[in-house]
């Protein structure tokens, strides 16, 4: 009973610590983006004078590609992006901070337990031999299916899943016929759980930085 309470307390952190990372990353970004999307708006308008009036939107990036044809096309472009770029990088480092803490804390206690739970389960009547991607690609969607259903709780599900989706058959090695394909996968897994337990916002904050370099762009430069 003690060790079902402890696990449930320990994913109630883990969903704390997914949320706090989701929610730092996700805010940042939007507070970034609605800084320099007004600033943007700002410093084009300036640009024009007054020859515009009260033109509506499409006049608007029309007259800002026509004056400046360059930086207005990058701060567009990176305007429109942010929703879908700062929800994939606010997801994806979150699920890394949850996977770090999750491998330093129980990789011998619960990630590997539950990845033989679930891989012994799957094998039986499953094909032996996997020759080629296909056969890899066919087994990999029966197997995502396994994790997905199995008894194991929801978090552990997830990143036990996301991580299987992010191995290719190209990192499996099935030179070696007398090993078996399952203990590969499991170990190609868990060394793919390591590699994503490497949480970096570097390319998020990359992109801050484009965001901010267009208005620079702008201001600085008549492109």
């Amino acid at each position: 009973m003690n060790k079902v309470t402890n696990q449930i307390k320990y994913f109630s952190k883990l969903s704390a610590v997914f949320l706090g990372s989701l929610l730092k990353i996700y805010g940042i970004g939007i507070l970034s983006t609605v800084i320099t999307f007004v600033l943007g708006i700002y410093i084009l308008s300036n640009s024009f004078g007054s020859s515009l009036g009260h033109s509506g939107a499409y006049m608007f990036i029309v007259a800002a590609v026509t004056v400046k044809p360059v930086s207005s096309v990058i701060f567009f472009l990176l305007m429109i992006a942010a929703p879908f770029l700062i929800g994939v990088f606010s997801t994806k480092y979150a699920m890394a901070n949850v996977i770090s803490r999750l491998v330093q804390d129980h990789s011998e206690t619960l990630l590997v337990p539950a990845i033989d739970k679930i891989m012994n389960k799957f094998k039986s009547g499953q094909p032996t031999v996997i020759r080629n991607s296909a056969d890899y690609a066919m087994v990999k969607i029966k197997l995502l299916n396994e994790f997905k259903n199995s008894s194991e709780n929801k978090i552990l599900k997830r990143i036990l899943t996301y991580a299987l989706k992010k191995l290719s058959f190209d990192e499996l090695d099935l030179k070696n016929e007398n090993a078996s394909f399952y203990d590969i996968v499991k170990t190609k897994l868990i060394e793919k759980l390591h590699e994503l337990a490497e949480p970096s916002a570097m390319i998020f904050y990359i992109y801050i930085g484009l965001q901010w370099l267009s208005l620079g762009l702008m201001y600085f430069l008549k492109i």
